[in-house]
């Protein structure tokens, strides 16, 4: 399966894009800041987007199976806020990427 996977660099979502390619599935780690990730496999694409852009998660998600959000917010940012706007841009997205599954893991 081929997996984009949202939060990547936090530790729910280390332990996604671990645990998915130990799987075997093909992950696209969508992240803030690339340097972050120092984990390497051949499976494993490492990308840069904005998760409030819906045009750029739309790039990113053509061609995937299903998205993972393991995304989080510091406490000091209003979090309800955030998960809200970044879960309507995510499922815009998916919609015209045509990715049908959606897994979330928000903490």
């Amino acid at each position: 399966m081929k997996l984009a996977i949202l939060g990547a660099t936090g530790r729910t979502g280390l332990e996604a894009v671990k645990q998915a390619l130990a799987e075997n599935h093909t992950v696209t780690a969508i992240v803030r800041n690339p340097a972050k990730i120092t984990l390497a496999h051949d499976n494993l694409k490492v990308v840069e987007a904005d998760i409030f852009d819906e045009e750029a998660l739309k790039s990113q998600f053509s061609g995937h199976d299903a998205i993972v959000s393991c995304l989080g917010f510091p406490p000091q940012k209003p979090t309800v806020t955030g998960y809200l706007e970044v879960t309507k841009k995510v499922v815009s997205a998916m919609k015209s990427s045509s990715v049908s599954r959606l897994v979330v893991c928000h903490s």
